[in-house]
């Protein structure tokens, strides 16, 4: 933790400068567009949820607790801030790819995202894609995708956002956001700074959670200027975090965790007559140390460099007809103690495809195909559609095949990895019906998944585990998704959302379900405002999850409530205060086996508007 002095003084420093910037008397919502724009233009027959500002703010600890109060994620968590991994439609984790502003951001050594690691500050717009996501987005989109984007505007905007917060178990927290334009130049420099002692008590138990303290210090810039015939865009990123990890019910942590990411993407956009064309350029960098003993020096560690080139090429033709090609080149480089040193080289060509009928019917069709990469590479494509029946009611269908190339701990970890792994391949159906009745709006899928070749690491000889391709799965379920709007006379509004899930994953050579894939989950928020006072309440279902592969023991169904309520002075409307209560009857709970979650605890907040 020897960082945090310099982390906090440079978010008292960023705070200092940003509070300087004035605001417009008149604010007009301005226009604004998506780095990557292919997410709404060609996903048009899939399932896209789009969660807004004030729902990332009363979940805003990290993209775990966003997901998993407003989704049908379900997340094993090592305990509060620990590692935490999705399973998203009853996929494992590195079968969820996590998508900054168009690029895959899983890490090349596992194959995954660590949740806790993200804050959801950072960006403008959070967007959950369900279903086969591989052609678009390469290895690893097969449950689903959740993206993180960063829009940018040339309207007139000069705003700036401050905010405070403090809770239990000495968690503390500061972010800060300003966004300027002028002339042709778009500029929104950020920060999110949170640390805690994280010292919470099991529930129940006569224990407490030690060696659990974090700390996570994230940056962004994101810039954009607008040129003749285009617009030129800088999308950056920096998140550095210090973890101790903390034990279980039967085990006393020790060790510890340190991690930096940095991300850059440079984009070229130019409109030629009927094609508009962009070229990127991208670098990813990761690193991490792993401390067996918090106290001593002694460390492994690793780190990697991945380097993207892009070009595509889009056309629209009588606006209905829009087609999109794409080549792509990927270069990554690795070095760790516990793999060596290697390197992967990917050349992707892609073809978007999205035919807009008529007002009520359009469909697409995608394909892929990538070389280069030592794998035997199928051709990856799907279709989707979607008919609009009536303004009430409308159909969606889509279908694709997808994969997942083996990581670089699977292929050379010094201790078991196996470079004779195959790619994972799946197939994906899903049918979805939307309905709209004045103020009612719901959701309905039907989802189906057949994967093989899916990598699993088991014991091998001399008691080693080691990764191989021998696990074939079915996954099929539904989701709803039901929302509901009232209001009363001019300054009274009543908004419910309710998600429900029900997932079944099977092994088919053992026919039983999968670990940490419960049966069902349902979450909902109840949220009430009054001119500038706001109130909501949480709550969150989780059913029984096996946590061995014979499905003989489970982590037990839980139930969490968690209240909260701001408001804005009305004689300083820049200034908003409020607060949450988590976990409100304090219930003893577990994500993983044997590592409970938070009791019950507060947090306040001050937010200033400039």
């Amino acid at each position: 933790m020897k960082q945090n002095f310099y982390h906090i003084i440079l978010a008292i420093f960023l705070c200092t400068v940003s509070s300087y910037a004035q605001l417009d008397s008149i604010q007009q919502l301005p226009e604004v567009m998506l780095t990557d724009s292919k997410l709404i233009r060609f996903s048009k027959g899939f399932k896209l949820e789009k969660l807004n500002d004030s729902i990332v703010e009363r979940n805003a600890t990290s993209l775990t607790e966003t997901l998993r109060y407003n989704s049908s994620i379900y997340f094993k968590e090592n305990g509060f801030g620990m590692v935490a991994s999705p399973s998203f439609r009853g996929t494992n984790a590195a079968q969820t790819a996590v998508i900054w502003n168009g690029i895959n951001i899983n890490s090349v050594f596992t194959g995954q995202t660590d949740f806790n690691i993200i804050s959801p500050l950072n960006y403008n717009e959070i967007t959950i894609r369900s279903g086969g996501g591989g052609v678009q987005y390469g290895s690893g989109a097969v449950g689903g995708s959740i993206h993180l984007n960063n829009t940018y505007s040339f309207e007139k905007i000069d705003t700036t956002e401050i905010g405070l917060r403090y809770g239990s178990f000495s968690t503390m927290g500061a972010n800060a956001s300003t966004t300027q334009t002028w002339g042709d130049h778009y500029l929104n420099v950020g920060l999110d700074f949170i640390s805690s002692k994280n010292d919470y008590n099991y529930v129940g138990k006569n224990q407490e959670n030690t060696h659990g303290e974090f700390l996570r210090f994230s940056a962004k810039i994101n810039e954009a200027r607008k040129l003749n015939r285009g617009i030129a865009t800088w999308n950056s990123d920096y998140t550095y975090n210090d973890r101790n990890f903390s034990g279980s019910l039967n085990t006393i942590g020790k060790d510890a965790y340190k991690d930096i990411a940095t991300r850059n993407l440079w984009q070229l956009q130019q409109k030629f007559g009927l094609f508009t064309s962009k070229a990127s350029v991208a670098h990813l960098f990761e690193q991490y140390s792993y401390y067996p003993d918090s106290e001593k020096p002694y460390y492994g560690g690793g780190k990697a460099n991945t380097f993207i080139g892009a070009f595509q090429s889009e056309i629209f033709l009588l606006k209905k007809l829009r087609i999109n090609g794409k080549l792509e080149y990927t270069y990554v480089t690795a070095e760790g103690d516990n793999v060596g040193e290697n390197s992967r080289k990917t050349l992707a060509a892609v073809v978007l495809m999205n035919h807009k009928i008529s007002e009520k019917f359009n469909y697409g069709i995608n394909l892929r195909k990538e070389f280069l990469n030592d794998f035997d590479n199928p051709l990856l494509f799907s279709a989707d559609a979607k008919w609009s029946i009536s303004k009430k009611y409308a159909l969606r269908l889509n279908g694709s095949k997808n994969y997942r190339v083996p990581t670089f701990n699977d292929l050379f970890w010094y201790a078991g990895g196996n470079v004779n792994l195959e790619p994972e391949t799946s197939y994906q159906f899903e049918l979805g019906q939307e309905l709209s009745i004045g103020n009612l709006k719901a959701d309905l899928a039907a989802y189906y998944i057949s994967s093989e070749d899916l990598i699993k690491w088991i014991p091998g000889n001399g008691g080693l585990w080691e990764p191989t391709n021998i696990q074939k799965t079915r996954n099929y379920g539904v989701e709803a998704v039901v929302g509901y709007f009232l209001k009363f006379g001019n300054q009274q509004t009543l908004d419910f959302t309710a998600n429900y899930s029900y997932t079944k994953a099977e092994d088919l050579a053992k026919e039983k379900q999968l670990i940490y894939v419960p049966f069902h989950k349902t979450v909902a928020t109840l949220q009430y405002n009054f001119d500038k006072f706001s109130a909501f309440a949480q709550g969150l279902f989780n059913g029984d999850a096996f946590t061995t592969t014979d499905n003989s023991e489970i982590v037990e169904s839980h139930s969490i409530l968690n209240f909260g309520a701001e408001y804005t002075l009305p004689f300083e409307p820049s200034l908003t205060f409020g607060g949450r209560i988590k976990n409100v009857f304090d219930t003893y709970y577990e994500n993983v086996a044997y590592r409970p979650m938070p009791s019950r605890n507060f947090e306040i907040f001050l937010t200033f508007k400039i």
